[in-house]
C-alpha cells in the first residue's frame, strides 16, 4: 500500500513538468510569438524603453509612465530588457505567461481534489484560446497570477495560517491588478465563490454570510485606491456594445488557431465533459468553483464588448469560465477502467489542442518571418506609413500581419502608424499632425477591393488620400505586391511573396 501511495505521488511529480512542457511547445517552434497585438506591443515597448536613445522616435512619440490597472508586460519589459534585450525579453516573458497560466491550473486541481484530474487537463489548452491568439499580454498574464494566487491562498487557508492567507491575498490582489484589472476581478470571483462555499458549508446565512465572506476577501478592495485614480484619468473611456450577436460569436469562438471544424469541435467537447460532470452522478462538482464558473457567465452575458476602452471585454472571460467549470469536476467514484479511458481521452484532447495551435504558429511564424526582410531597405528614422491588407469576409484565423509594422519601430526606429492611443490603458501618445489621419491604429488596416461588411477603406482609397511629404515610405503586407498599384510615384525597393517597399520621393 505504501509502495503504491509512493508511485502516485512519483507520477504526480512527473506529470507536472510533462504538461508544462507540453503547454510551451507551440511558442518553443516560432522564431517570434505571432499574436496579432504582440508586434504592435513590441514597438511601443521600443518606445517605452530606449526612447531617450532613440532620437528618430522623439519628434513622433512620448510615453508617460501612470498607474493604471494593464502594466504586466511593461514593468517586466523594463527590467528584462536591458539585460537579455528587447525581442529576447518579450520572448521570455510570453513564455512565461503561458507556463504561469498553466501552473495555475494545475495548482487549483491539486489543492482542490489532491491531484491533477482529467478535467484539468483539458481546461490546459485554453491559455491558447482566444484572448491569447489576439496578443492580450498583459490580460493573460494577469489571468495567470491570478489562478497561482487563488491556489496559494486556498493552500495557505488548508494549512490554518488565516493571518498569512489574508496578507497573501492584500498583496496577490494588488499585484493582480497591476497586471490587468481583470485578474483582479478574476481573483476576487475565484476567492468569493471559495469563501462563500465554505461558509455556506458551516451553516452560516444571511447578513453573518456576508460579513464572513467582507472578513475572508475584503483585502482585494486595496486595489479600488489606485483603481480611483486610474479611471479618473481615463474618464472618457468608452464602455458600449453589447450585443446577443456578438455573444454567440465569442461563444463559438473559444479557439481560433486551427481548421474552424476541428476548433468547433473543440469548444463542443469542452462543453459538453462540463454539461455531463455536472449532471452525472459519477462526476463530483467541486461547489466553490461550481458558482464561480456560473458567476463568470453571468458577467459575460452583463459585459458589454467594450469597458473604459478596452476592446473585446466580454469575450475575454468565455475560456476562463470552462476553466473555472472544468476545475470544479473530479472523478473519484469511477472505476479503474474508467479513470483510464477518462485519462487517456483527456491526453488525446490536450495533445490535438497543442498540435494544432502548434501548426496555426508555424503558419503565421513563416507568413512574419517572410516579410520581415523588408525591414532591411528601410533607413533608421524613416517615416513609413503601413498598410495590412485584411481579406474580405469573415476570416477564421486572425491575420498576423495586422501590426506588423510595430517590427519597424523596434528594429529600425522608424515611424509607422499601427500604435494604440487608449485613454488609460497606456502611457503612450502619438504626435505628428502631418501624417493625420495615418498616425495610429486602425489606419494600417485596408482591404484590397470594395468590402462594405469589412468597415474597412480600400488600399486604393487610403493611397489617394495620403498627406503629400509626410512619410518618406510605404510598406504594403498580406498581398501579392504585383496587383498594387500606386497612384503617385514611388520606387520599389523591396518586393516580397506578400508584400512590397516603396521608397517616395521628398
Amino acid at each position: 500500500m505504501e509502495k503504491a501511495a509512493v508511485s502516485a505521488d512519483l507520477r504526480e511529480r512527473l506529470l507536472w513538468p510533462m504538461l508544462l512542457f507540453a503547454c510551451a511547445v507551440p511558442l518553443l517552434l516560432v522564431e517570434f510569438p505571432p499574436l496579432v497585438d504582440l508586434f504592435g506591443h513590441l514597438g511601443r515597448y521600443a518606445i517605452q524603453t530606449e526612447l531617450a536613445e532613440r532620437p528618430e522616435l522623439q519628434p513622433y512619440f512620448s510615453y508617460r509612465w501612470q498607474l493604471v490597472g494593464n502594466l504586466g508586460a511593461d514593468l517586466l519589459v523594463e527590467v528584462l530588457a536591458p539585460i537579455l534585450g528587447l525581442e529576447p525579453a518579450v520572448r521570455l516573458i510570453v513564455l512565461s505567461t503561458q507556463l504561469l497560466a498553466a501552473s495555475g491550473i494545475l495548482a487549483i486541481s491539486t489543492v482542490l481534489h489532491g491531484r491533477i484530474t482529467p478535467f484539468a487537463i483539458c481546461a490546459l489548452p485554453l491559455i491558447y484560446a482566444f484572448p491569447f491568439q489576439y496578443g492580450f499580454l498583459n490580460f493573460s498574464l494577469s489571468m495567470g497570477v491570478a489562478m497561482l494566487a487563488f491556489a496559494t491562498w486556498l493552500h495557505l487557508r488548508q494549512s490554518q495560517a488565516a493571518w498569512r492567507a489574508t496578507l497573501f491575498l492584500a498583496l496577490a490582489g494588488l499585484l493582480a491588478w497591476l497586471c490587468h484589472a481583470f485578474g483582479w476581478a478574476f481573483l476576487g470571483l475565484l476567492c468569493g465563490s471559495a469563501s462563500l462555499h465554505a461558509r455556506w458549508t458551516q451553516g452560516r446565512r444571511g447578513a453573518d454570510l456576508v460579513l464572513r465572506v467582507l472578513a475572508d476577501c475584503g483585502v482585494l478592495l486595496l486595489a479600488i485606491v489606485p483603481m480611483m485614480v486610474w479611471r479618473t484619468a481615463s474618464a472618457g473611456a468608452d464602455t458600449n456594445e453589447w450585443s446577443v450577436l456578438l455573444k454567440i460569436v465569442w461563444l463559438t469562438s473559444v479557439f481560433r488557431a486551427g481548421p474552424p471544424l476541428l476548433d468547433w469541435l473543440s469548444a463542443g467537447f469542452l462543453a459538453a465533459v462540463v454539461v455531463a460532470g455536472f449532471v452525472l452522478r459519477p462526476i463530483r462538482v467541486h461547489g466553490a468553483m461550481a458558482i464561480a464558473a456560473l458567476l463568470c457567465l453571468a458577467a459575460f452575458l452583463a459585459l458589454p464588448a467594450r469597458v473604459f476602452g478596452s476592446y473585446y471585454a466580454d469575450m475575454r472571460l468565455v475560456p476562463y469560465t470552462l476553466v473555472a467549470a472544468l476545475l470544479a469536476l473530479s472523478a473519484p467514484k469511477l472505476s479503474r477502467a474508467g479513470k483510464r479511458i477518462t485519462l487517456i481521452a483527456a491526453f488525446l484532447f490536450l495533445g490535438t489542442r497543442i498540435g494544432a495551435t502548434s501548426v496555426d504558429f508555424v503558419e503565421k511564424d513563416r507568413l512574419v518571418q517572410a516579410n520581415l526582410p523588408a525591414l532591411e531597405a528601410i533607413p533608421r528614422g524613416a517615416r513609413v506609413v503601413n498598410f495590412a491588407v485584411e481579406k474580405c469576409g469573415f476570416q477564421w484565423r486572425l491575420n498576423p500581419l495586422r501590426h506588423l509594422g510595430g517590427f519597424a519601430i523596434a528594429r529600425r526606429s522608424a515611424f509607422t502608424n499601427d500604435q494604440w492611443e487608449v485613454a488609460g490603458a497606456n502611457a503612450l501618445t502619438v504626435h505628428y499632425p502631418r501624417g493625420e489621419p495615418f498616425v495610429r491604429d486602425p489606419s494600417q488596416s485596408v482591404v484590397i477591393g470594395e468590402c462594405p461588411d469589412s468597415g474597412l477603406p480600400t488600399l486604393s482609397r487610403v493611397l489617394d488620400r495620403l498627406p503629400a511629404g509626410a512619410f518618406t515610405h510605404i510598406w504594403i503586407h498580406g498581398t501579392d505586391p504585383a496587383g498594387v498599384k500606386l497612384p503617385f510615384p514611388a520606387r520599389e525597393i523591396w518586393r516580397g511573396q506578400s508584400g512590397a517597399v516603396f521608397e517616395l520621393g521628398s
